[in-house]
């Protein structure tokens, strides 16, 4: 089975985390994402995405710096994914990829990303991902269920301590940042397959299980 790339995807509190660390657990599964990779990864990265950051500063007229730490992200996992060997552990999930990354661009970044300036970069790089992705899992969940997790769970996030109605205005600007972003991926001919999934109620184990039965289905397929 050839290396298959699976990003899981959805609003903050919907379980991608822990749909991830049960993935890895299986066999010929490698889970990675923009943070964490090697650090000689993010140097040689920086130097590769010159380019971007300054056309990003030509439309930006600044240098945003969340922006460009993201671009550098991408461009290292980019660089991560090339080098991940083709053999006994075939599928890479991704908890926190390109689409997330994208979404985040929507919804947090400088408003050059939403406003039409980066028109041909979003084209390039949606293409480019587009190819480089096999399946995107979108997980969702009704909103109570959603603030409820975000709330409880020991990982840090900004809005932690939000109303609900603001969760519920940043959980539904994710949705729509991600519906774009997918059609977007999924325009051209060579498209990712987009599974949805809801996380209502579900275990976790058997989300495992359908993210992994979906790729099998995928890849038999193909």
């Amino acid at each position: 089975m050839p290396r298959f790339v699976v990003e899981v995807a959805g609003p903050a509190g919907v379980g991608k985390s822990t749909v991830s660390r049960l993935l890895a657990e299986r066999a010929q599964v490698v889970t990675t994402s923009i943070w964490g990779l090697p650090r000689p990864l993010y140097a040689a990265s920086a130097v590769r995405a010159l380019p971007a950051i300054g056309a990003l500063i030509g439309a930006a007229r600044w240098l945003p710096w969340e922006e460009t730490e993201q671009l550098i992200r991408l461009d290292a996992l980019d660089q991560f994914l090339r080098r991940v060997p083709e053999g006994d552990r075939s599928v890479v999930v991704l908890d926190e990829g390109p689409v997330f990354a994208f979404a985040w661009f929507r919804v947090l970044g400088h408003p050059c990303f939403r406003d039409g300036r980066r028109d041909t970069w979003w084209r390039g790089v949606l293409a480019h991902w587009a190819a480089r992705l096999d399946v995107i899992v979108l997980l969702d969940g009704a909103d109570p269920l959603l603030v409820d997790r975000l709330r409880s769970r020991d990982k840090d996030h900004p809005l932690k301590e939000s109303s609900d109605k603001e969760l519920h205005e940043f959980a539904a600007a994710y949705r729509s940042a991600y519906a774009w972003v997918i059609a977007g991926l999924t325009a051209g001919e060579r498209a990712p397959k987009v599974i949805s999934l809801e996380s209502n109620g579900a275990p976790p184990e058997e989300l495992a299980d359908r993210v992994l039965a979906a790729c099998q289905d995928t890849v038999h397929a193909d």
